[in-house]
Protein backbone atom coordinates (compact mmCIF):
# COMPACT_ATOMS: atom_id res chain seq x y z
CA UNK A 1 0.00 0.00 0.00
CA UNK A 2 3.02 2.33 0.28
CA UNK A 3 3.48 2.17 -2.88
CA UNK A 4 0.59 4.60 -3.62
CA UNK A 5 1.70 7.17 -2.14
CA UNK A 6 3.83 7.58 -5.19
CA UNK A 7 1.33 8.65 -7.10
CA UNK A 8 -0.50 12.33 -7.07
CA UNK A 9 -3.93 12.70 -7.24
CA UNK A 10 -4.43 13.20 -10.97
CA UNK A 11 -2.53 9.23 -11.11
CA UNK A 12 -4.56 8.12 -8.54
CA UNK A 13 -7.68 8.80 -10.60
CA UNK A 14 -6.77 7.58 -14.06
CA UNK A 15 -5.10 4.51 -12.39
CA UNK A 16 -7.82 3.61 -10.41
CA UNK A 17 -11.05 4.70 -13.36
CA UNK A 18 -8.95 2.41 -15.77
CA UNK A 19 -8.82 -0.60 -13.49
CA UNK A 20 -12.82 0.11 -12.60
CA UNK A 21 -13.60 0.24 -16.21
CA UNK A 22 -11.57 -3.12 -17.16
CA UNK A 23 -13.56 -4.88 -14.48
CA UNK A 24 -16.94 -3.13 -15.55
CA UNK A 25 -15.78 -4.22 -19.65
CA UNK A 26 -15.44 -7.63 -18.36
CA UNK A 27 -17.59 -8.88 -15.82
CA UNK A 28 -20.76 -6.64 -15.39
CA UNK A 29 -23.42 -5.85 -18.19
CA UNK A 30 -23.84 -2.50 -19.53
CA UNK A 31 -27.18 -3.19 -21.22
CA UNK A 32 -29.68 -5.63 -20.04
CA UNK A 33 -33.20 -6.03 -22.81
CA UNK A 34 -36.61 -8.12 -22.27
CA UNK A 35 -38.92 -8.35 -24.61
CA UNK A 36 -42.67 -8.34 -23.16
CA UNK A 37 -41.72 -11.05 -20.60
CA UNK A 38 -41.03 -13.88 -22.83
CA UNK A 39 -37.44 -13.35 -22.46
CA UNK A 40 -34.61 -11.19 -21.08
CA UNK A 41 -30.76 -10.67 -21.72
CA UNK A 42 -27.95 -8.73 -20.76
CA UNK A 43 -24.65 -7.78 -22.53
CA UNK A 44 -21.08 -6.85 -21.08
CA UNK A 45 -19.44 -3.88 -22.32
CA UNK A 46 -18.24 -5.31 -25.57
CA UNK A 47 -21.18 -6.37 -26.31
CA UNK A 48 -24.00 -4.33 -28.48
CA UNK A 49 -25.46 -2.04 -28.94
CA UNK A 50 -22.62 0.11 -30.21
CA UNK A 51 -19.54 -2.10 -28.85
CA UNK A 52 -17.08 -0.04 -30.88
CA UNK A 53 -17.64 2.81 -28.46
CA UNK A 54 -17.12 1.07 -25.14
CA UNK A 55 -14.44 -1.06 -26.57
CA UNK A 56 -12.88 2.46 -27.34
CA UNK A 57 -13.30 3.51 -24.00
CA UNK A 58 -12.08 0.76 -22.04
CA UNK A 59 -8.79 0.29 -24.21
CA UNK A 60 -7.99 3.81 -23.73
CA UNK A 61 -8.91 3.38 -20.09
CA UNK A 62 -5.99 0.37 -19.69
CA UNK A 63 -3.89 2.61 -22.12
CA UNK A 64 -3.78 5.42 -19.80
CA UNK A 65 -4.05 3.53 -16.36
CA UNK A 66 -1.33 0.92 -18.08
CA UNK A 67 1.64 3.71 -18.87
CA UNK A 68 1.26 5.38 -15.18
CA UNK A 69 1.36 2.09 -13.71
CA UNK A 70 4.33 1.05 -15.85
CA UNK A 71 6.16 4.51 -15.32
CA UNK A 72 5.71 4.54 -11.38
CA UNK A 73 6.19 1.15 -10.68
CA UNK A 74 8.09 -0.74 -13.24
CA UNK A 75 10.35 1.86 -14.38
CA UNK A 76 9.53 1.91 -17.59
CA UNK A 77 10.56 5.71 -19.71
CA UNK A 78 7.97 6.85 -22.14
CA UNK A 79 9.23 7.74 -24.97
CA UNK A 80 10.24 11.07 -26.18
CA UNK A 81 7.21 13.58 -27.60
CA UNK A 82 7.13 16.45 -30.31
CA UNK A 83 8.11 19.34 -28.71
CA UNK A 84 4.32 20.90 -29.19
CA UNK A 85 2.88 18.06 -27.39
CA UNK A 86 2.97 16.98 -23.77
CA UNK A 87 1.91 13.89 -21.71
CA UNK A 88 -0.63 15.68 -19.63
CA UNK A 89 -2.14 16.58 -22.89
CA UNK A 90 -2.22 12.96 -23.54
CA UNK A 91 -3.72 11.89 -20.36
CA UNK A 92 -6.12 15.18 -20.20
CA UNK A 93 -7.56 14.12 -24.45
CA UNK A 94 -7.39 10.78 -23.80
CA UNK A 95 -10.09 11.36 -20.36
CA UNK A 96 -12.01 13.52 -23.33
CA UNK A 97 -12.14 10.80 -25.90
CA UNK A 98 -13.73 8.63 -23.08
CA UNK A 99 -15.89 11.26 -21.81
CA UNK A 100 -17.16 11.18 -26.22
CA UNK A 101 -16.77 7.17 -26.62
CA UNK A 102 -18.67 6.80 -23.29
CA UNK A 103 -21.78 9.05 -24.79
CA UNK A 104 -21.99 7.76 -27.91
CA UNK A 105 -22.75 4.23 -26.11
CA UNK A 106 -24.84 5.61 -23.95
CA UNK A 107 -26.69 7.55 -27.30
CA UNK A 108 -26.76 3.49 -29.12
CA UNK A 109 -28.09 1.93 -25.44
CA UNK A 110 -31.07 5.01 -25.48
CA UNK A 111 -31.80 4.11 -29.23
CA UNK A 112 -33.17 0.63 -28.74
CA UNK A 113 -36.67 0.86 -27.42
CA UNK A 114 -36.72 -2.58 -25.80
CA UNK A 115 -33.84 -2.34 -23.49
CA UNK A 116 -32.39 -0.31 -20.40
CA UNK A 117 -28.80 0.44 -19.05
CA UNK A 118 -27.21 -2.37 -17.04
CA UNK A 119 -25.09 -1.73 -13.95
CA UNK A 120 -21.98 -2.20 -15.54
CA UNK A 121 -22.80 0.94 -17.41
CA UNK A 122 -23.09 3.15 -14.44
CA UNK A 123 -19.57 2.17 -12.65
CA UNK A 124 -18.16 2.86 -16.28
CA UNK A 125 -19.68 6.40 -15.76
CA UNK A 126 -17.96 6.27 -12.49
CA UNK A 127 -14.97 5.49 -13.82
CA UNK A 128 -15.00 7.30 -17.10
CA UNK A 129 -15.51 10.58 -14.28
CA UNK A 130 -12.10 9.49 -12.52
CA UNK A 131 -10.50 9.21 -15.70
CA UNK A 132 -11.40 12.57 -16.77
CA UNK A 133 -10.86 14.16 -13.89
CA UNK A 134 -7.37 12.45 -13.35
CA UNK A 135 -6.61 14.04 -16.83
CA UNK A 136 -7.46 17.22 -16.08
CA UNK A 137 -5.61 17.18 -12.76
CA UNK A 138 -2.95 15.94 -14.98
CA UNK A 139 -3.03 18.41 -17.17
CA UNK A 140 -3.05 21.42 -15.34
CA UNK A 141 -0.49 20.60 -12.80
CA UNK A 142 1.77 20.27 -16.00
CA UNK A 143 0.55 23.43 -17.03
CA UNK A 144 1.19 24.74 -13.79
CA UNK A 145 4.75 23.75 -13.99
CA UNK A 146 5.41 24.89 -17.12
CA UNK A 147 3.67 28.21 -16.47
CA UNK A 148 6.11 28.54 -13.47
CA UNK A 149 9.34 27.72 -14.60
Amino acid sequence: MDRINLLNNGEKAVAGGGLLMLIAGLFLPWWRFSISGLSSATEGGFGQPGSIWSILAVLISIVLAGTIVAVKFGNVQMPALPSDLSWGQLYGGGGALVVVFMLLKAWRIGAVPIGGFGLGFFVAVVATAAIAYGGYLLYTEEKGRAGSG
